[in-house]
């Protein structure tokens, strides 16, 4: 049921996101990092917020590092392989300011577990990287051909 609700919340999600796609002013790139990759991962962050208020961070930390682990490992291995026998359009395109982000955030998040115990200024930091990420893709322009 909650699979169902899932994928009907990234649906509509999906088919409503057009306009906003259409304004000059919204970046694909903030779009696809904020709404795209959030509404799928709702009950991952929700679990995560919820140990993170019952004051057991490192458990909260895990959890939402496991949501990247999830996408990278399983769900765009399988997209890839879908479209290799069905072609949906699925095109992978990493430019620069992919490389470096992705980079420096598994190296943030390499140091931040290294010493097996995590407490709210290292979330805290996590949140500001992530919001500085954010803007970053806020004010990248859209790419041309998507």
């Amino acid at each position: 049921m909650a699979t169902v609700l899932t994928s009907a919340c990234a649906d509509l999600a999906t088919e409503h996101i057009q306009p906003i796609l259409n304004q000059p002013n919204v970046s694909q790139y903030f779009i696809g990092v904020t709404v795209l990759a959030m509404v799928p991962e709702i009950p991952e962050i929700v679990n995560g917020i919820q140990f993170a208020l019952q004051n057991n961070i490192s458990l909260s930390l895990e959890v939402g590092s496991c949501i990247a682990v999830q996408v990278c490992m399983l769900q765009i291995p399988i997209l890839v392989v879908f479209n290799a026998f069905y072609d949906v359009g699925f095109v992978l395109l990493f430019s620069d300011m992919h490389l470096w982000a992705s980079m420096f955030s598994v190296i943030l998040v390499n140091y931040i577990f290294m010493d097996g115990k995590s407490d709210y200024f290292q979330g805290t930091a996590l949140v500001v990287v992530y919001l500085i990420l954010l803007a970053m893709y806020f004010f990248a322009p859209s790419p041309t051909g998507c």
